[in-house]
């Protein structure tokens, strides 16, 4: 199986052991407009709108991705890598195969970090899932 998207030019499989499971479709969602001028004239119906610049709110994703690594040390390693590259200043680019688009992205936040045990798998991978939220440009 290809993963290919990649952070910065950085495959993100290959680089960091990392694949997005989910989350991407939120990419495709356009923004949710800002709420326009508007004047409630008394003597005539409904409102009139000002309509001659729309604008739009921030747009936040939060994708479900997978680290794999053969070992602790090899988790740990792509997880510094990772981590260090996706908080650099300034935007990053976010390359989603799939859509065959470069996303302009910033670090906001991780969450619900998931670690497979060992042990009840009876396998040596590590495998560990957190939901990775962005803010898009």
């Amino acid at each position: 199986m290809a993963f290919n998207d990649t952070l910065n030019t950085n495959n993100m499989y290959t680089s960091y052991g990392l694949v997005i499971q989910s989350g991407t479709a939120q990419l495709l969602e356009f923004p949710e407009r800002k709420e326009t001028l508007s004047n409630d004239w008394r003597e005539v119906n409904g409102k009139e709108y000002d309509l001659t610049a729309p604008t739009f709110k921030d747009k936040e994703i939060t994708l479900r991705c997978a680290f794999m690594a053969a070992d602790d040390t090899e988790f740990w390693t792509n997880y510094n890598a990772f981590f260090t590259e996706i908080t650099q200043a300034d935007w990053q680019a976010l390359v989603i195969a799939d859509h065959g688009k470069t996303y302009q992205v910033f670090y906001k936040r991780t969450s619900n970090f998931k670690k497979g045990s060992k042990r009840l798998k009876n396998v040596d991978k590590v495998f560990v899932n957190f939901d990775l939220t962005l803010q898009v440009q």
